[in-house]
C-alpha cells in the first residue's frame, strides 16, 4: 500500500518537543526523559568515572529578585534547570538534608553598583571544608545564596559543582536586580553543599551577612575577604518569619487647614471644655497609596492573580476603619496605585494604633478568597519581633514625623494569617 507524502509529518519531532518544553514549564511538572538522558549510565557509575558539571565557570548568573514569574524556578539566566533537582534543592531547604561538622572558610566579596541597580557576589574559594561523605573521604562542593527573609526560587543562586576537592575555586559572579533602598532589610546567606547523584544534600556550613549596617560605597567592603563557615542557627519556631512577597506603598499625614476646614471650627466653639487638647491634637487625614506587589505566592499553574488589598486601621477604643482596593484580574505583578484616606486621625492616636495591609487572591464562584500574604505598619500590637517589623516601625514613624512629606515604604509580607486584622 502506497503512503502519500503529503501525510507525512516531517516535524514531528520538534513538535513533540515543544510539547516536552511546555510540560516541563508547569510547577509540578517533571521531565523524566530529560533527567534519564541526563544521568550517567550504571556502567560508568560502576567504573567510577566522574561526569564533567558542563557549567562555565566564569558565568554570570542574573536573575531580578522583583519578577514573580512561575517560569524563573525553572530557567535561569537563560538555563534550563531540572525539576528533580529542584525538587532536591527544595527538600533540602526545607530541612531535609544531612549534615557534618562544619569547618573550614569561604572567601567573597559583595559589591553594588549603583547606576544598574545590581548586587554582584563574588564567590571566589573554599578551603579546608568537611569531607560531605566521610566514609569515602569525599567532597563535591558547591555555594548557594539568598537575600534573605526571601528563600523562594527567585531569590537562590548557585554556582557550579566542583568535583572531589575540599578547597575549591570558583571564580563565579551571583547578582541579583534590587533597589539599593530594599538592601537595609536584607540578609545574605551564603551556605557550601556536597552534592552526590541521586542523594540528599549536604550542608557543610554557612555565612549570613545582614545590610542594614552594611557600607556599599565603602571600597574595602568590595574587596574579596574570608569567613568561617558556621553551622545553621538555631531559631525558634516562634521568631520564624515566612516570607510572602513585598508590598510597596507611599504614605502621608496631611495636616488640617484651620482656615478653610469649617468642620474643624465648629467643633472647636462647641467644644470649649476640650478645646486645649484639640489644639494639641488636630484632625489629620492619612493617605496611603498601594503601589505594587513583588514575588506573590504561585496559586495556579499560570502563575496568574486576581489580587487585592484589604486595609484596616486599628485605632485602640474606636471601630477599625477598613478599605480594600478594586481586582486586578491575571497580573503576576499586581500595580493597583489605588489611594487609601483615613479621615479624623491624631498623631496621637496613630502613635498607638497599627494598620494592617494583607493581599489576597479573588477565588472563582463564591469561594474564600485565599491569603497571600500581610504587613503591619504601627508601633503596637505587634505579635513578633523582626528586621522586617523593625523597619516597618521606624517608617511609620518617619511618616508620622513629617505631616505633608510622602514617604515611600516597602514591606516584607508574611504568610501567617492570623497575625492580621482583616
Amino acid at each position: 500500500m502506497a503512503v502519500e507524502k503529503c501525510l507525512l509529518t516531517a516535524d514531528y519531532g520538534q513538535e513533540m518537543e515543544l510539547r516536552k518544553e511546555k510540560r516541563s514549564q508547569s510547577d509540578t511538572a517533571i521531565d523524566i526523559g530529560t533527567r534519564i538522558k541526563q544521568a550517567p549510565s550504571l556502567q560508568r557509575l560502576i567504573s567510577g568515572v566522574q561526569m564533567e558539571s558542563g557549567t562555565d565557570p566564569e558565568r554570570d548568573s542574573i536573575q531580578n529578585v522583583t519578577s514573580s514569574s512561575p517560569l524563573n524556578g525553572i530557567f535561569s539566566a537563560g538555563i534550563k534547570r531540572g525539576s528533580l533537582y529542584s525538587i532536591n534543592s527544595t527538600c533540602s531547604e526545607a530541612g531535609n538534608f544531612d549534615e557534618v561538622d562544619v569547618s573550614g572558610e569561604i572567601e567573597f566579596a559583595i559589591r553594588y553598583i549603583f547606576n544598574t541597580s545590581i548586587l554582584e557576589i563574588r564567590i571566589k574559594a573554599c578551603k579546608n571544608l568537611a569531607y560531605g561523605e566521610e566514609r569515602k573521604k569525599k567532597c563535591n562542593p558547591y555555594v548557594k545564596t539568598y537575600l534573605l527573609p526571601d528563600k523562594s526560587p527567585q531569590s537562590k543562586r548557585k554556582t557550579a559543582v566542583k568535583k572531589n576537592t575540599v578547597d575549591p575555586a570558583f571564580h563565579e559572579t551571583l547578582k541579583y536586580k534590587i533597589e539599593y533602598s530594599q538592601l537595609e532589610m536584607r540578609q545574605l546567606q551564603v551556605s557550601v553543599w556536597h552534592s552526590e547523584t541521586f542523594r540528599r544534600r549536604v550542608f557543610l556550613g554557612e555565612v549570613v551577612i545582614p545590610f542594614e549596617s552594611w557600607n556599599f560605597e565603602d571600597k574595602s567592603n568590595q574587596l574579596f575577604s574570608w569567613y568561617q563557615l558556621k553551622a545553621k542557627a538555631e531559631k525558634s519556631k516562634d521568631n520564624i518569619i515566612h516570607y510572602s512577597g513585598e508590598l510597596l506603598v507611599r504614605a502621608k499625614l496631611v495636616s488640617p487647614s484651620l482656615r478653610n476646614n469649617s468642620e474643624y471650627e465648629d467643633q472647636m466653639k462647641e467644644n470649649t471644655k476640650h478645646s486645649m487638647e484639640d489644639k494639641t491634637y488636630p484632625r489629620y487625614q492619612l493617605h496611603l497609596i498601594v503601589l505594587e506587589a513583588k514575588n506573590l505566592p504561585v496559586k495556579r499553574p499560570d502563575g496568574l492573580l486576581n489580587s487585592f488589598v484589604k486595609s484596616c486601621l486599628c485605632i485602640l477604643g474606636q471601630h477599625d476603619m477598613k478599605q480594600r482596593t478594586p481586582v486586578l484580574k491575571k497580573q503576576a505583578h499586581p500595580q493597583w496605585k489605588h489611594l487609601f484616606v483615613f479621615n479624623g486621625v491624631t498623631v496621637s492616636q496613630l502613635q498607638q494604633s497599627c494598620l494592617d495591609l494583607t493581599v489576597w487572591n479573588q477565588a472563582p464562584f463564591g469561594l474564600r478568597d485565599q491569603f497571600l500574604g500581610g504587613a503591619r505598619l504601627g508601633t503596637t500590637f505587634q505579635t513578633r519581633t523582626s528586621d522586617a517589623a523593625s523597619q516597618a516601625c521606624l517608617q511609620w514613624q518617619k511618616v508620622l514625623s513629617s505631616p505633608n512629606e510622602w514617604t515611600d515604604i516597602t514591606l516584607t509580607l508574611q504568610s501567617s494569617a492570623h497575625m492580621f486584622n482583616v
